[in-house]
């Protein structure tokens, strides 16, 4: 005779998963509760602010993102917030006062793979009170740096500018000041060329002494638009007066008027020469046995060499 087996009634198994089904259900709305709000900061595009014109010259700037941190006032404890894509939005699961803290960050060299904060720019620092499921907004402003050395800067304002060694032997494929398009003020600089002067080569009036052991990083800023692509470099002047050229940076052809930051450091660094002239070239396009375009214009602007 087969053995009976004692098995509790049907109605009896409720009994012990109901303390099981009890307590997580209290978890659960423990973690509700305990679960933190965040405030929301906005955090505007950046403004350059002028200081004195005559010492940095134009204010105009590309500072694509941000990278950002909050500081607890009251712990002390940091908090990064990335590199932000600006105007951003982002959650701080922070409350009361904070320390906001935005570095500006530029694309050196045109290179969108390489976002990093630019040396020269002041950062942007302003204290403020958070609330949970609050907004709040920052508008940063940014200057240049009071230690910043101009080494040069063209504007083309002037009777005359700093880009008038024509170096291509081709007396009609100059930099001229021209009224035409201008990017700001009354001038810009111009470049003309067609299928009978198809390239331009221009450079400082005079070179240039940077020595990497007391200059630190080294950078141009330039306004441009042009039709065509265009470098820029150095020419590295040796001591009996021999010239090296080095076009390190391109740009390709642009409608509109852009503004680059070009990161001279390494160039300046690895040469073993301490004196350059600052060059810029442009070559009418050659495809398919014909010049394309058959007329280009090409227009700069502010141009300006800096380092510490």
């Amino acid at each position: 005779m087969m053995p009976v087996l004692n098995t509790p009634p049907l109605l009896s198994r409720p009994i012990f998963l109901l303390p099981c089904l009890l307590a997580l259900l209290l978890m659960a709305s423990c973690d509700t509760e305990d679960e933190p709000i965040p405030a929301y900061l906005t955090i505007g595009s950046f403004e350059l602010e002028a200081t004195n014109m005559q010492v940095h010259g134009s204010i105009s700037q590309k500072i694509t993102e941000g990278k950002a941190f909050v500081v607890d006032k009251a712990s002390g404890v940091t908090h990064q917030l990335g590199t932000l894509t600006l105007p951003a939005t982002v959650p701080v699961l922070l409350s009361g006062e904070v320390e906001v803290n935005v570095d500006p960050v530029i694309r050196a060299n045109g290179n969108s793979l390489y976002p990093g904060i630019y040396p020269f720019y002041e950062r942007y620092t302003t204290t403020l009170d958070l609330t949970p499921n609050v907004d709040a907004y920052v508008k940063p402003v940014t200057r240049y740096k009071a230690e910043t050395v101009f080494e040069f800067i063209e504007d083309f304002e002037g009777t005359g500018h700093l880009f008038q060694d024509d170096r291509d032997e081709n007396p009609l494929t100059f930099l001229e000041n021209s009224s035409e398009d201008v990017f700001e003020g009354q001038f810009s600089g111009k470049v003309t060329l067609d299928t009978a002067n198809t390239v331009f080569v221009v450079g400082t009036n005079q070179k240039y002494f940077l020595d990497f052991s007391t200059v630190g990083k080294v950078f141009m800023e330039v306004n441009y638009k042009t039709d065509i692509p265009l470098e820029f470099g150095v020419l590295a002047v040796d001591a009996v007066g021999g010239e090296s050229p080095n076009f390190e940076f391109v740009v390709l052809a642009k409608d509109e008027w852009n503004k680059i930051y070009f990161d001279m450091t390494d160039l300046v660094a690895t040469s073993s020469q301490k004196e350059f002239f600052f060059v810029i070239r442009g070559i009418l396009p050659f495809e398919n046995g014909q010049y394309k375009p058959e007329v280009a214009n090409v227009w700069l602007d502010n141009i300006k060499l800096l380092h510490f």
